[in-house]
């Protein structure tokens, strides 16, 4: 009702200013013609006039209501439209029943596209695993034969590879993380220690040595393949970005109030202080991508995402020339 007549204000503004220049039209031809219009006729037409004005918006907003009632319910049906009652309204909803068919059409074959691009992403991921896994074998049995260096390059290569195609796949999958996760209670020690195994050879060709100092009794509740993922992209930046010669990367838990934090310190180059509040956009690579051409920058914009599809909070720390910390939280419930 409130919109209504606040819809209706013009109108009836019109109607009494009208009204009023009928009654002085007339008071001008009564004073022309020296005899008196009385008071009381003049009260007597206003009021019936006005009484005509409030059975004309009543009427009126009888017709309307359903359209202001919608309105306030906020429908999401794309047929929310009740029946026009003007042919202005017909033509109106006409219109938008066909905006919204077609919109309708568009968003369903987007949709289609979406579903045909994630199940391709995935079949290409799979098949192209296959080839990566041979090679990591064929690798495995010739060594012996193979000059060291060489074997490294190609090492090295293939995890890339392999790093990639995760990346992708992982990328694919958050689209429908809803469908793809499954909450369990994780020992932390032993995800660290599997994402661990997984940079093996990595560790050891880039003379970099975790030091692990997560406790056993440390469990919490996540994804475990989604958190292996995050804490792999961390652990891959650490060794990427690690300075040349010994360094260490220290895994470590801190209880702070409500929460169990997972650090991953580096004692590598570090992020410039100019890039440090851009590492979590999409396909940012800073001074750092530039300077060492390996980075994509996707793989902490998708842990960010992870993490708080999960509920947890990923945060990063660093000074340049002395090292970064990845910090993971884990909120209690």
């Amino acid at each position: 009702m409130k919109d209504f007549l606040k819809d209706s204000l013009p109108f009836i503004g019109f109607f009494y200013v009208q009204l009023f220049l009928l009654i002085a039209i007339v008071q001008l031809f009564y004073g022309i013609t020296a005899v008196p219009l009385s008071w009381d006729l003049i009260s007597y037409l206003i009021i019936l006039l006005t009484c005509c004005l409030i059975l004309f918006l009543a009427y009126r907003y009888y017709r309307l209501r359903d359209y202001y009632v919608v309105i306030q319910q906020d429908e999401e049906n794309p047929n929310w439209l009740p029946d026009p009652p003007t042919n202005l309204l017909e033509n109106l909803k006409r219109q938008y029943d066909q905006q919204s068919n077609k919109y309708a059409e568009e968003i369903e074959l987007l949709k289609q596209q979406k579903q045909m691009e994630f199940h391709f992403i995935q079949q290409w991921v799979h098949q192209m695993k296959t080839p990566v896994s041979v090679m990591h074998l064929t690798l495995q049995k010739e060594k012996l034969q193979l000059p060291q260096e060489f074997l490294h390059s190609m090492q090295e290569e293939l995890e890339r590879m392999q790093q990639g195609l995760d990346l992708a796949l992982y990328q694919s999958r958050l689209q429908k993380f809803d469908r793809d996760f499954q909450v369990q209670q994780v020992n932390l020690r032993a995800v660290v220690k599997e994402v661990i195994q997984d940079f093996k050879s990595s560790f050891i060709r880039n003379q970099a040595f975790p030091d692990l100092a997560v406790d056993e009794q440390y469990v919490v509740a996540t994804d475990p393949k989604w958190l292996r993922f995050v804490i792999s992209q961390a652990v891959s930046n650490a060794i990427k970005y690690s300075k040349a010669g010994s360094s260490h990367i220290y895994f470590r838990t801190v209880l702070q109030k409500k929460e169990l934090v997972l650090e991953i310190e580096d004692t590598g180059h570090g992020i410039p202080k100019q890039d440090i509040n851009r590492v979590f956009d999409p396909f940012f690579t800073g001074n750092n991508g530039r300077k060492f051409r390996e980075s994509t920058g996707m793989g902490l914009y998708l842990s960010k995402q992870i993490c708080q599809e999960l509920g947890h909070e990923l945060t990063i720390t660093s000074e340049e020339d002395h090292g970064t910390i990845v910090s993971i939280h884990f909120h209690s419930s």
